[in-house]
């Protein structure tokens, strides 16, 4: 039977062969870069060449669950100070009821995870891909439509820690915080091979720091003490927790700073404070 539209149900993401779960979205996109030649005397191009490092760019969003694995299925975090900075490319496919999108030459360059009180944690990634290619032969049925085994981590369930931030620090036992988000970007520079149009890899550009941001609603803040010349620093932690009270999974930012603080209200509304920080990724 021809197909009149492909369905978000009938799409399937895969990473290593493994089916991932509670994908929201994916998006791919790929461009081609060329130079136009002009000869001399006319005022048109005669023709174009494709120029090298030819880019496919691939972002996914999925909410972290506890799976079987009870890891983030794409990155895990405790690695950051390898998996950031690291020239590992990764393959994707991406199946539906027409056939199979394969992604091969994915470079991470950026990724983020945010969590709000009423909502579900998500995380998004995005990639400078080499290559994207499309086969009819690798389609998917009803038949391969299965459910998904896992659990999702609720805001009950998540706490943030910074015990080691004395005094610019933030921290769910004491603070009524209402949400928190976590990003890093990393710009890569490929590196070709003479006569190869394919990066042989793609380097990032140091230094690499990431974001964090945490919002909690104002009842008691101490202030903040701007004489000392360096910078107070220590790590936050962002520990999600099973119904069982068991630590599944555990985002640690170190070498974080307190970068700014925000505050505002209005009317008939609770009164709010953002905290950002910056961290340090490195090898």
């Amino acid at each position: 039977m021809a197909l009149d539209r492909v369905l978000s149900s009938e799409t399937q993401l895969f990473y290593t062969g493994v089916r991932v779960p509670a994908v929201q979205s994916v998006d791919f996109s790929t461009e081609k870069a060329s130079t136009p030649l002009q000869k001399l005397g006319n005022f048109n191009y005669s023709e174009r060449i494709l120029n090298s490092n030819q880019t496919t760019s691939f972002s996914y969003s999925v909410l972290i669950t506890t799976g079987a694995s009870t890891l983030d299925p794409f990155y895990t975090f405790q690695e950051q100070e390898s998996g950031f900075l690291s020239t590992k490319n990764y393959g994707f496919n991406i199946k539906d009821f027409a056939g199979e999108n394969t992604i091969t030459g994915a470079y991470l360059t950026s990724y983020s995870l945010n969590g709000a009180v009423g909502e579900m944690v998500k995380g998004t990634s995005s990639y400078n891909a080499d290559q994207v290619s499309f086969s009819p032969s690798n389609s998917i049925s009803f038949s391969d439509l299965s459910n998904d085994d896992f659990n999702i981590f609720i805001p009950k369930n998540i706490t943030i820690n910074s015990s080691s931030l004395t005094t610019e620090g933030v921290s769910t036992s004491s603070l009524n915080i209402q949400s928190f988000d976590v990003s890093v970007n990393i710009q890569r520079e490929p590196r070709n091979r003479l006569g190869s149009r394919t990066p042989e890899f793609r380097y990032p550009t140091m230094p690499v720091d990431g974001s964090l941001n945490v919002s909690f609603l104002k009842n008691s803040v101490t202030g903040i003490d701007l004489s000392p010349l360096i910078v107070d620093t220590g790590t936050i932690s962002i520990d999600l927790k099973s119904n069982d009270g068991l630590t599944r999974m555990s985002y640690p930012m170190k070498q974080c700073s307190l970068k700014s603080v925000s505050e505002s209200v209005d009317l008939d509304g609770n009164n709010t404070i953002n905290f950002s920080y910056v961290f340090c990724v490195k090898k």
